[in-house]
C-alpha cells in the first residue's frame, strides 16, 4: 500500500477545508443578500400601503359621506407616488346586494364584472395574485393590506434584487476557484515551512548509527512539540547507548569469563597427556578439570538466568509467603558456608513476617547476600533481619567485613563487576551474583540497596510489597 506524504496530506486537507469554507461563506453571502432584499422591499410595500391607507381618509365628500368617485386631489397624489397599487372596496345595496369596486389610476370606482355581482373581497384578492403571478411570481412581490371597507394591493418588482443576486453568485463562481488555487499555493508554502523542523529532525535521526550512538538531534527546533519529539527520541538513543555499552561490555565480560576456564581445562590436559604421568597427576589434573566445568557451567546457568528475566520470560509466582521461614533456612545454609570460618551468623526475626513474592526467587537473592556477605567477611558477624515498614518488608542482610569503597558503590549491581578484581577471583566470584538479586528482586516488584564502608561492613536490603 503507497502511503502519501505527510505534508501532501496536509495540504490536501486545508485545500477541502478551504474550499468548503470559501463555498459556504459565498452561498451565506448570497443567501443572506437575498433575504435582506426581500425584506427591504417587504418593507418598503406596507409602507407604501400605509401611505395610501391614511390617504384614503380623503375618499369622503364635504358632509363626511363616502363618495363613488374620488376626488382629484386623491387620484394625483396616489399617481403621483409612483407605486403600481390597486385598492378595491366592498359596497352594498338593496338593489344589487354586495359589489366589488376597484379604483383605477383616474380613480373612477368601477365595478368588477369578470368574478360577478357576489365575489367576495378574498375572491378579489385571490384573482389579483393570480394576476400578479401571471406576469412573473419571482419577479414581483404583491403585499396586501386591509383598511376598513377597503383592500390595499401593492405590487413591487424584484429585478433589481435578482440582477444583484445573480451578479453576486457569478462572482462567486468566478473567483472562488482563483482564491482555492492561491488558497493552496499558500497553504502548501506554509505546510512546508511549519515542517522544516520535523525534516531536520527525521535527517538528523536517521544520521546516528549503530557506531555513533553519541550523536543527539539538535535541540530547540523552534516548535515545542517538535522539540518534545526530539527530547524523546534523544533519551531513546541515550537508552540505547547504554544498553549497546552495557551488551558490548557483558559480551566481553562473558567472552573473557568463558574463555579463562577453557584455557585452564585446555592446558590442564595437555599437561595430562604429557609423557611420563603418572596416575595420580593425571587424576588431580581431572579434578582440577571437573572443577572448571562445574564453575563454567554454573557461569553458563547465571547467564541463561539474566537472559530469561531481561526477556520476561521467568516465572514468577506473587502469593503471600511467611519471610521467617525463608530466613532460617538462609541462615542454616550460611553457617554451613561460615564453617571454619571465625564468622558468627546471626538472625533477628521475632516472629511470621508476610511479603507478596515469589519465596524461591527471595531465598535465592538472600543465599546470594549471605554468600557475598560470608565471603567479604574475614573474621565477624553476619546478621539476617526482616521488619515491616510501612507498606514493604525489609529484609536486611549485614556483615561487618571489608566494605565496599564508595566510588565502586553505583556499580556493584553490573553485570560482571567486581570491587577488586584480583581479590574477587580469588574468591571464585565472576560478579553475576548481585546483578541476578536485584533482577530477581525487582521481578517481584521490590527493590535492593546499599549501605558501606570500608573496613566495617556492609547492609544490604531488600524490599519487597507486604503481605497483610
Amino acid at each position: 500500500m503507497t502511503e502519501r506524504r505527510f505534508a501532501t496530506d496536509l495540504v490536501s486537507r486545508f485545500s477541502r477545508v478551504t474550499w468548503v469554507t470559501l463555498a459556504s461563506y459565498a452561498l451565506v453571502v448570497i443567501v443572506v443578500f437575498a433575504s435582506v432584499s426581500e425584506i427591504s422591499l417587504g418593507r418598503s410595500l406596507a409602507q407604501t400601503a400605509t401611505v395610501i391607507e391614511s390617504l384614503l381618509g380623503l375618499y369622503a365628500d364635504p358632509g363626511g359621506e363616502r363618495t363613488t368617485v374620488a376626488p382629484d386631489m386623491l387620484a394625483d397624489q396616489l399617481v403621483g407616488m409612483g407605486a403600481r397599487f390597486v385598492i378595491t372596496r366592498t359596497a352594498s345595496s338593496a338593489e344589487e346586494g354586495s359589489s366589488v369596486y376597484f379604483l383605477s389610476s383616474t380613480m373612477p370606482a368601477q365595478r368588477i364584472e369578470t368574478l360577478g355581482p357576489t365575489a367576495t373581497a378574498d375572491e378579489v384578492q385571490a384573482e389579483i395574485a393570480r394576476a400578479v403571478a401571471a406576469r412573473g411570481r419571482w419577479r414581483n412581490k404583491l403585499h396586501h393590506q386591509r383598511s376598513g371597507e377597503f383592500d390595499i394591493f401593492v405590487a413591487g418588482s424584484r429585478q433589481t434584487s435578482l440582477f444583484a443576486v445573480v451578479g453576486l453568485a457569478a462572482a462567486a463562481l468566478t473567483l472562488l476557484p482563483l482564491a482555492a488555487l492561491t488558497s493552496r499555493r499558500a497553504t502548501k508554502s506554509a505546510v512546508s515551512r511549519a515542517l522544516e523542523p520535523v525534516e531536520r529532525v527525521r535527517t538528523e535521526t536517521q544520521a546516528i548509527g549503530p557506531q555513533d550512538l553519541s550523536r543527539r538531534v539538535g535541540e530547540p527546533t523552534g516548535v515545542s512539540e517538535i522539540t518534545q519529539i526530539a527530547n524523546s527520541i534523544n533519551r531513546l538513543v541515550e537508552r540505547v547507548e547504554t544498553a549497546h555499552r552495557a551488551l558490548e561490555a557483558f559480551t566481553a565480560d562473558a567472552s573473557h569469563e568463558l574463555r579463562t576456564p577453557l584455557t585452564y581445562m585446555k592446558a590442564q590436559a595437555q599437561w595430562a597427556l604429557a609423557e611420563h604421568r603418572t596416575a595420580e597427576e593425571m587424576r588431580e589434573a581431572l579434578a582440577a578439570i571437573g572443577g572448571e566445568v562445574e564453575r563454567t557451567n554454573k557461569l553458563a546457568e547465571d547467564l541463561l538466568l539474566l537472559a530469561r528475566g531481561d526477556n520476561r520470560v521467568l516465572a514468577v509466582n506473587r502469593e503471600r509467603f511467611d519471610v521467617q521461614g525463608v530466613a532460617r533456612e538462609t541462615v542454616e545454609i550460611t553457617e554451613a558456608m561460615a564453617t571454619g570460618r571465625e564468622i558468627v551468623v546471626q538472625h533477628q526475626i521475632p516472629g511470621p513476617v508476610y511479603a507478596i513474592g515469589d519465596s524461591d526467587h527471595t531465598r535465592r537473592v538472600m543465599l546470594n547476600l549471605a554468600a557475598n556477605a560470608v565471603r567479604h567477611t574475614g573474621r565477624g558477624t553476619v546478621t539476617i533481619s526482616a521488619r515491616r515498614e510501612h507498606d514493604t518488608i525489609d529484609i536486611a542482610i549485614a556483615d561487618t567485613g571489608e566494605g565496599i569503597p564508595a566510588p565502586d558503590l553505583p556499580h556493584i549491581f553490573d553485570r560482571f563487576y567486581r570491587v577488586e578484581k584480583s581479590r574477587s577471583r580469588a574468591h571464585g566470584g565472576v560478579g553475576l551474583g548481585l546483578a541476578i538479586a536485584r533482577m530477581l528482586a525487582e521481578l517481584q516488584g521490590g527493590t535492593i540497596d546499599v549501605e558501606s564502608e570500608v573496613d566495617r561492613g556492609s547492609t544490604f536490603t531488600v524490599h519487597l510489597p507486604a503481605g497483610d
